[in-house]
């Protein structure tokens, strides 16, 4: 069994390095879409000859700030004073507040736009957050106030609630910061095997595996080499956990190096992860490393009944603790390691800016007796240009019709894709002798936030600029354009959108 695991560690490994991290997106409207949220800063309670509770706020997605001033005398949320620079794009901003004992409670509702992508987009988006007065520092030292998170839910364009990333793992165990200060791993099967050449194997190997784990954090992973051939000496090592499992998703993950000398049997690691158990507003990224000799009990056979070489196989059942030292702790920004990474081209952001289908593998169908097509087929993808996807393949058939003259799409299956940029309905129109294509299509996006998926729907009319070719099998005329390559993009024009719960598709 943990056999298996290291060689799915040793292929995660490769596949980690071929995708490499995702791009990180920007600018106004990307983050608009991807982390509508605010921070609060140098929160101050002060009592005058009323009591009031003053801060500053930061809107994450454009950058604005403000100072805020809240009379909290009327019981209920009390409307504050706010002062700064104006609102972007001829927003609005209100900011609420009130004091129940020892909480404080800040809302917060905003509007502005973003023209940075071309198109100019209007945002409204909501949040609240909740500060224990315990934390508050005296007012001349409010500067100490970390910067409090408060999550907002997107009312327009689209009704979501962006979804925080899960972060690496175990950064929020209890106790992760606590045992990283004095870092160790748990090493279990430890395996080495040294194979000399003879007859019937051209070169020598040597094989060397292990699993470990940061009791820190939880993370479980394994280092391996397939072949150590050549001189013995200190080796680099391939070593990945559960990190090539959420490609994509947070801003970091753990990685791990190590090595291991067949000399002197000495491995060495080095790991980077990450802790925010105690305050998510300061996490904080550790570095670790340690080294040993591994004490292996080794047996000599040999490689064949009669031969004079021999082949030697070392391991270590017991888990071995293995103690470190920080190499280094760093203070990340605040609340980073759950912060998702904005992605530009979205499903949902292409679909609300520049929605187009990119169709491709065209292909007609004629019943010779018949004047009329059988049956069209084709490939289609959403036009995001954002990450790899396949297109799906999708089936009309003239036995399928509706009212006016329209006939319906069977959409082939998916693969199981969590993320689908295609239709699940849609009706079609096909004109052989203009080429010209019309397409109603219905879609989803649940990219931004997998509880609230918004549906689309629009009308696409296209050309097919292509030249086709025929050729008869059996009693069917199949045609396809006369570069099976082509692939042209369509607008998406008239579309709507509604959010709608994930158990409505």
């Amino acid at each position: 069994m943990w056999a298996l695991f290291l060689l799915k560690i040793l292929s995660a490994a490769v596949l980690v390095t071929a995708q490499g991290p995702p791009a990180v997106g920007g600018g106004c409207t990307t983050n608009s879409f991807n982390i509508p949220s605010w921070f609060i800063t140098d929160f101050k309670d002060l009592v005058d000859d009323e009591r009031k509770v003053a801060f500053g706020i930061l809107n994450r997605a454009t950058n604005y700030t403000a100072q805020a001033t809240c009379g909290i005398d009327r019981k209920g949320y009390n409307l504050c004073s706010v002062s700064g620079q104006s609102a972007p794009g001829n927003g609005t901003i209100e900011i609420k507040a009130l004091v129940e004992g020892t909480v404080a409670q800040v809302s917060v509702n905003q509007t502005w736009s973003c023209n940075d992508r071309g198109t100019p987009v209007q945002f409204t988006a909501s949040g609240r957050a909740r500060i224990s007065l315990y934390d508050v520092p005296e007012p001349e030292a409010s500067s100490t106030f970390p910067p409090l998170l408060i999550q907002g839910t997107l009312h327009a364009p689209v009704s979501i609630t962006p979804d925080r990333a899960a972060g690496p793992q175990g950064h929020d165990q209890k106790g992760c910061q606590a045992a990283s200060e004095k870092p160790e791993w748990n090493i279990t099967h430890i395996y080495y095997t040294d194979r000399p050449a003879d007859g019937n194997v051209e070169t020598p190997s040597r094989t060397f595996n292990l699993l470990f784990t940061n009791t820190a954090n939880g993370y479980e992973g394994g280092c391996v080499h397939g072949s150590l051939v050549g001189p013995a000496g200190e080796t680099s090592l391939i070593c990945a956990g559960s990190e090539f499992g959420n490609l994509g998703g947070s801003r970091y993950a753990i990685s791990t190096t190590a090595s291991f000398d067949p000399s002197d049997f000495k491995f060495t690691v080095r790991q980077t992860w990450f802790c925010d158990d105690e305050n998510p507003s300061k996490p904080l990224q550790f570095t670790a490393s340690a080294s040993t000799i591994l004490p292996l009990t080794c047996t000599t056979t040999p490689l064949s009944a009669g031969s004079a070489i021999n082949e030697t196989v070392c391991d270590r059942n017991p888990t071995l603790v293995l103690a470190g030292n920080v190499d280094s702790a760093t203070t990340l920004p605040p609340y980073s390691l759950t912060e998702p990474i904005p992605r530009d081209n979205t499903c949902t952001i292409t679909s609300i800016l520049a929605p187009k289908w990119q169709f491709s593998a065209f292909e007609i169908v004629y019943t010779p007796e018949k004047e009329e097509w059988e049956a069209i087929n084709f490939e289609i993808i959403l036009a995001t240009y954002s990450g790899f996807q396949y297109p799906i393949p999708v089936t009309v058939s003239r036995a399928a019709g509706r009212e006016g003259g329209w006939f319906e799409c069977v959409i082939g299956a998916d693969g199981a894709n969590d993320q689908p940029l295609w239709p699940y309905a849609c009706l079609v129109q096909f004109n052989p002798e203009t080429k010209e294509l019309k397409l109603k299509a219905d879609w989803q996006c649940r990219e931004l936030d997998g509880d609230q998926p918004v549906n689309f729907s629009g009308l696409t009319t296209t050309t097919i600029k292509s030249d086709f070719t025929c050729e008869t099998f059996r009693d069917m005329e199949v045609c396809v354009t006369e570069d099976t390559g082509f692939v042209w993009t369509a607008d998406i024009g008239g579309v709507v959108w509604r959010s709608v719960p994930q158990s409505n598709p």
